[in-house]
């Protein structure tokens, strides 16, 4: 046994509840020597005796504890839960578990027994003092879970589990837990219970399951010490105890809460349950939150059976696979999926390889069996069946996955199949538009935006007369996606135009290309902030697109709400915007589809920018950090949809006062995006901007100011026509400048910052206002000198 050098609050002692005798506590005059032990310095002292650090003389000499009964209990209730907790000990050999050593009765009659002394700490304090990351305290937890489940198969229930009993230890550098203090401890077999146990409540108030919270011994059993696991997971993870009790309603909202997607219900005194506890369980994994609602459920039929069970599903989040407490959802399969399966460069290559001969016998099989109608029509089909095949995969390839990888090789096989097709299928137009339609999606999905725009263009040409009208239609949707990549809105419209009047004529509203036809026209205009337009657009496809469950038109639905906040907030229409991410948000939970997760996370990051623009910051911090985690999970730690999530969390813990901490993830941001965009990229510009604005705040004035220099320059060549970026660029400039004395430098700056976003945010736009602000400090500075 040990104690913590840490001060623990009042209800983590343990407390027993029942018929028995009290009386102060402290050493009652111990005797120096207990048999072969020699009895050194009190360690700690509760309700039923104290126990001693002693020395072993013989057989051995080592230290070991001595817990001693005191002497009024030692004919009472006190007793006989000092000799059941000796024969439960007794009973157990493991290795994280004290063990019981010694046992017998002092010359006064009182009951001692020795066991293992541990030279440890509780295990929260210990995982901190190693400043332990989740992964390795979950580790740690795993090895705690063994130890219960070998009481459990001794038939003992601890029934007081929490930190100050589970003491941690390094043996050869690795950390070694012990369980101790079976003291309230109680058998599944009965033979051991006495009237006084089966009417007592044990245990500390703060880790009781319900039913062990309405002192019925009888009702316990393993899945009681789940519940206490489960507590001691989620202190574990966040550092703070969920609920002061597991009583009432309190519980049932506290497992919502963690099992809940979206709507995030705020923590009140009538809840039970703090803030800080809702917002540190926003912050952990999805799976680790039903893991931990599925332990300390209010329904203990719905509990872990066991120790081993829950162990097994922290196991299986640690290594990747799916957790059994999350619902089954073919979306959490996918993700699970992909995430354990990051394009492994032998599978690739395999499949690419597949692609390029199924590419090739399509368009054999194709032009042999058109050539040969009546002789092959068996080949024909086959070969149809085949290109649609091959289709379907180059059109599956996700731009949002793609972005992150290395395509080289899919590219190269891209280009031999666009070369071979054009030579191959010269003579069958239909065919060669198809393909190249197929070819050019592709091409835009792995970010060859140019070369994607030549091949959609010639399949709008070859379709335009030949057909079939599908292809030419989505060929011209295709090719205005692709002009607004390109950065050319005006030339996206003209495409679209072209497309969006026989689509409305020949095709259901609710058709996925209809509803793609429109989003597209609507991102047009959102670039050219005409948003009232871009509205009225999108409305169209979320009425028209209502309670469809084709996948491609789901997809279709997401894109259409989310450009529609994104419009809302572009116009600073923000109550608007949350409501419809919101909206969003509670979609994609029920979306069964691979591609929710990526729309989840991007939605979160929207949604945490809209309340950044509102100065809500404190606000925008755990979506940003919820978003970081999944995108963490699902694409690795560097591809490109993490960044967004990255940077505004930087930019969120700046402006709540805590530059410090921003700066890692604006310098995390900084060096992503010049690895994935390279130093001109309009993204790499504003990671220079945000990262200027941090070492300003923190008194690196020369840096700043330098940065703040740099990405100016490069923004007014590369994006002159982007005023609000302009402005905001220039306002960074001016409190750099004006920091560092340049006055002059910094009125310029501010001066036509001032003008930039007044004709773009607004005069009432919080950052409109803070440059009129500054120019009006710089220029009191300069009329005074």
């Amino acid at each position: 046994m040990s104690t913590s050098k840490k001060t623990e609050p009042e209800d983590d002692r343990t407390q027993v509840e029942g018929q028995g005798e009290t009386g102060p506590v402290g050493g009652q005059n111990a005797p120096a020597r207990i048999g072969p032990y020699r009895l050194q310095r009190l360690l700690g002292s509760g309700g039923m005796g104290e126990v001693y650090l002693a020395e072993q003389t013989e057989p051995v000499e080592r230290q070991v504890a001595i817990k001693l009964i005191r002497a009024e209990l030692s004919r009472s209730a006190g007793r006989t839960l000092f000799e059941v907790e000796c024969a439960l000990l007794a009973r157990m050999h493991h290795p994280y578990i004290a063990q019981v050593l010694d046992a017998g009765q002092t010359e006064q009659g009182r009951p001692w027994f020795a066991m293992e002394w541990v030279r440890g700490e509780p295990i929260l304090d210990y995982c901190d003092d190693q400043a332990l990351g989740a992964d390795d305290r979950l580790s740690l937890f795993l090895r705690v879970c063994q130890g219960v489940q070998h009481a459990h198969q001794r038939g003992i229930i601890h029934r007081d589990l929490k930190p100050a009993n589970i003491l941690v230890s390094e043996v050869d550098g690795r950390a070694l837990p012990k369980l101790i203090d079976f003291g309230v401890a109680t058998t599944l077999l009965g033979e051991l219970e006495s009237g006084v146990i089966r009417t007592e409540r044990a245990g500390t108030r703060a880790y009781m399951s319900p039913e062990q919270l309405a002192g019925d011994p009888a009702s316990l059993d393993t899945r009681t010490d789940v519940y206490a696991l489960g507590i001691l997971l989620f202190e574990l993870l966040t550092g703070l105890r969920p609920l002061a009790d597991s009583s009432g309603d309190v519980l049932s909202s506290f497992c919502e809460v963690l099992e809940t997607r979206t709507a995030w219900p705020a923590a009140s005194p009538e809840t039970g349950f703090s803030p800080e506890a809702v917002a540190a369980a926003r912050q952990l994994p999805e799976e680790l939150r039903w893991i931990i609602a599925r332990a300390i459920s209010p329904n203990r039929e719905r509990r872990y059976a066991s120790a081993a069970a829950l162990a097994d599903e922290i196991s299986r989040h640690l290594d990747n696979r799916p957790v059994e407490a999350v619902p089954p959802t073919l979306r959490y399969r996918w993700r699970k999926f992909f995430s354990r399966n990051r394009l492994p460069v032998a599978a690739a290559t395999a499949i690419l390889v597949a692609l390029l001969a199924g590419l090739t016998l399509a368009t054999w099989g194709l032009t042999q069996a058109q050539q040969e109608r009546d002789r092959a029509r068996v080949q024909a089909e086959r070969a149809e069946q085949t290109a649609r095949f091959v289709q379907n995969l180059f059109r599956s390839v996700d731009p949002v996955w793609a972005e992150g990888f290395d395509t080289a090789l899919l590219r190269r096989v891209l280009s031999q199949g666009a070369e071979r097709a054009a030579i191959e299928l010269e003579q069958q137009p239909q065919v060669l538009a198809d393909i190249q339609y197929t070819i050019g999606a592709a091409y835009r999905a792995v970010g060859e935006h140019e070369v994607a725009r030549q091949q959609i263009a010639s399949a709008v040409d070859l379709s335009e007369t030949a057909g079939p009208r599908r292809v030419y239609l989505g060929a011209l949707v295709e090719l205005a996606q692709i002009e607004l990549l390109l950065g050319r809105p005006e030339q996206a419209l003209e495409q679209i135009d072209r497309a969006l009047g026989p689509i409305r004529s020949e095709f259901s509203p609710s058709d996925s290309l209809a509803l793609a036809a429109l989003t597209v026209k609507a991102s047009a205009f959102q670039a050219q902030q005409r948003y009232a337009d871009a509205e009225a657009l999108l409305l169209e496809a979320v009425e028209f697109s209502q309670g469809l469950d084709d996948g491609t038109a789901m997809a279709e639905r997401m894109s259409a709400l989310r450009i529609l906040a994104q419009v809302y907030s572009d116009d600073f229409r923000f109550d608007s915007a949350i409501e419809r991410y919101r909206q969003v948000l509670e979609e994609i939970s029920i979306w069964e589809d691979p591609r929710a997760e990526a729309a989840e996370i991007s939605t979160l990051n929207d949604l945490a920018v809209v309340y950044l623009r509102q100065q809500e910051y404190a606000q925008a911090e755990p979506l940003l950090r919820r978003a970081l985690a999944m995108g963490e999970d699902l694409f690795g730690p560097d591809h490109p949809m993490v960044l967004p999530s990255v940077s505004n969390l930087a930019g969120s813990l700046r402006q709540q006062g805590r530059p410090a901490e921003a700066l890692p993830f604006y310098q995390r941001a900084r060096d992503s995006a010049h690895e994935i965009y390279g130093t001109e990229h309009g993204q790499s510009l504003v990671t220079d901007y945000n990262l200027a604005n941090c070492l300003l705040d923190l008194g690196r004035t020369g840096e700043a100011l330098a940065l703040h220099r740099s990405a100016l320059a490069q923004a007014e060549r590369l994006e002159p026509d982007n005023r609000f970026r302009l402005g905001m660029f220039r306002l960074g400039l001016g409190r750099s400048a004006g920091d560092a004395g340049l006055l002059e430098e910094a009125q310029r700056a501010l001066s036509q910052a001032v003008v930039d976003l007044e004709a773009t945010a607004g005069v009432d736009f919080h950052r409109t206002i803070e440059a009129r602000e500054r120019l009006s400090e710089i220029e009191t500075q300069l009329a005074s000198d």
